[in-house]
């Protein structure tokens, strides 16, 4: 279980997460599919077919999302650019990107990959539909609506702003160009901000001028969800220069507060979570670091039983606990976290050095930034 979400599958050693909110756009694609768009086109099914059909295409959407994510991580591999995972939502997918590329060139063959991806699943669909034309109008439609749809996530992508593919692939050129990703990356942030706002006015028209709340409100939070994350691009390059060269050995908390694993769960939530107030804690046996126990894990118990089971039968398994290196960059382990709690440990030949938090990353950025360093 991720936050937000659940793992659904690994691909190529790529850990796949569907957050909760992508429900709501698969059901909403499903009613918009079945109760609007293929009895308009197709008129001679029934209302079963016609939601058999919408069922399909949501699933058949979203795995072109996940796709176009993939290719994107796939290439970021080939480059050794460590991919934490792909996350599905609302709005689509992201795949979560833990190093960033070192030069333009490879941000430019890792950001065109996913447009170039749905752009031939797209015409490859299209090529399904003329195909079928004569045998099956249900495939036919589904690969036509189908297709069309990867050609505009491909377009809608392609626009030059941040955090948009075609932003990051503007920015590659202009990385290249001056060779200052931090200039580059304030000019396309600006792009992706003045477009999200674009999309936000465009909906408030929309509605106003249509009263079409649905698409007028999609617009809005679609350009809500862009300028949030163009603003972010640009803050994560000022992180990431910040904490060049920190390593999470000197960021880490080696004192660090150990549970038995023996423990009761009532006296875990009594002496250590109530006390120390933190989300998870290290497990050992004796002197051996043997897991990781959070307050997700003990939710998964019925409180009357808090007194009866222990630490270790709510517990993370070491083997099943991502784990930084005291080595390891401060500015990947802080991309990492951001799918773990915000919290891991430090671990070295089997032996827990530390842990560290998010909290530590970014307090070490704010002192940076307040004495000018950053």
């Amino acid at each position: 279980m991720r936050p937000g979400g659940f793992h659904l599958l690994r691909i190529g050693g790529i850990d796949v997460t569907i957050d909760y909110s992508w429900f709501v756009m698969f059901f909403l694609v499903l009613y918009i599919m079945a109760e609007s768009y293929f009895p308009r086109v197709l008129a001679d099914h029934s209302t079963a077919q016609y939601w058999v059909m919408g069922g399909v295409a949501a699933i058949l959407l979203f795995v072109s999302v996940l796709l176009h994510e993939l290719a994107h991580s796939l290439v970021a591999l080939r480059h050794g650019i460590r991919v934490a995972g792909i996350r599905l939502f609302i709005f689509g997918g992201m795949a979560e990107v833990v190093s960033e590329a070192r030069n333009g060139r490879q941000e430019f063959l890792i950001a065109l990959a996913g447009p170039a991806t749905s752009l031939g699943i797209g015409g490859g669909l299209l090529a399904v539909h003329f195909a079928a034309a004569g045998f099956s109008s249900a495939v036919a439609g589904i690969a036509w609506w189908l297709g069309w749809a990867n050609i505009l996530l491909a377009l809608f992508n392609l626009i030059p702003g941040f955090p948009l593919d075609g932003g990051r692939i503007l920015r590659a050129f202009l990385w290249d160009h001056w060779d200052d990703l931090a200039r580059a990356t304030r000019v396309v942030s600006r792009i992706g901000n003045a477009f999200a706002l674009f999309l936000i006015i465009l909906g408030v028209l929309q509605f106003l001028l249509t009263q079409s709340l649905l698409s007028g409100l999609w617009l809005v939070l679609i350009g809500m969800f862009l300028k949030q994350s163009a603003a972010g691009g640009y803050q994560a390059i000022m992180l990431k220069q910040a904490l060049a060269g920190v390593e999470v050995r000197q960021v880490m908390t080696a004192d660090v507060v150990k549970v038995d694993w023996l423990t009761p769960i009532d006296r875990l939530i009594q002496d250590y979570i109530y006390r120390h107030q933190f989300t998870q804690f290290p497990v050992f046996n004796r002197e051996e670091f043997v897991g990781m126990v959070s307050i997700e894990g003990v939710k998964t118990v019925a409180r009357e039983l808090w007194g009866f089971k222990q630490v270790r039968d709510v517990m993370t398994p070491v083997e099943l606990v991502p784990s930084l290196r005291p080595s390891d960059p401060a500015g990947e382990a802080l991309s990492r976290m951001a799918a773990e709690n915000g919290c891991m440990p430090v671990v070295e030949d089997g032996s827990l050095l530390g842990i560290v938090t998010r909290r530590d990353i970014l307090d070490l950025f704010k002192i940076k930034s307040d004495l000018g360093a950053a």
